[in-house]
């Protein structure tokens, strides 16, 4: 298990920006400014190793996966080989991952964030902000892809996210506001809309052919 301070030697000086997985992030092309930060961290499923579809949108290099999956199995299937430098485990409900360079968020860091959105779950993506953010020592922790939930909806996006009752975005977008150091951190604007589209490919029926089938 690695320890706060490699992970704060690896961030020290470094600039830094967390890609979130809202579905706004899909409406633009910004992989060419995401991957020109020194250290990339994406979130659950927005790791797309192997899937080259969204670099336009997201960028391709990952240097910090962050996982709030909580079953062991289904997270093992996003790390894929594990060949990030470090994973980060924000959340304490999650199953302990049994690899060397997991970096674990402690309880007390969980409850105190926890108590600060109101008592409601952190999201990953929150969380993942949060641990950063108290690490300190970077230039520069930038965010994109966040809208806390504004665009999610019931259904998975192409990137795995989806609204979830457990979070509260809008104490979560409070939080972060008033935990940034403005100096240091931004969040980028992303266009407004961008619902989440299904993965599964539909298929026009003319009306004709919808009639005889309900009558077969």
């Amino acid at each position: 298990m690695v320890q706060l301070q490699e992970l704060r030697d690896y961030c020290f000086g470094k600039n830094i920006i967390i890609v979130g997985n809202s579905s706004r992030i899909l409406q633009g092309n910004y992989g060419r400014i995401i991957d020109g930060y020194e250290i990339i961290v994406r979130i659950n499923r927005g790791y797309q190793r192997g899937n080259s579809l969204y670099d336009n949108h997201i960028g391709s290099k990952t240097h910090i996966l962050s996982l709030g999956i909580k079953s062991e199995t289904f997270a093992s299937q996003v790390v894929a080989g594990n060949v990030v430098d470090y994973i980060l485990s924000p959340i304490i409900y999650s199953d302990r991952l049994p690899y060397s360079n997991v970096c674990n968020v402690s309880h007390e860091e969980y409850k105190t964030l926890k108590e600060k959105i109101g008592g409601h779950k952190p999201s990953t993506g929150i969380a993942t902000y949060n641990f950063f953010n108290e690490l300190g020592g970077f230039k520069r922790l930038d965010l994109i892809g966040f809208d806390f939930f504004e665009s999610s909806g019931p259904h998975r996006n192409q990137l795995g996210h989806l609204r979830v009752p457990d979070h509260h975005g809008i104490l979560e977008k409070k939080f972060f506001e008033s935990s940034i150091q403005t100096e240091r951190t931004k969040l980028y604007d992303t266009p407004p809309g961008g619902q989440p589209h299904s993965n599964i490919p539909t298929v026009h029926i003319p009306y004709n052919a919808r009639k005889r089938f309900r009558h077969q």
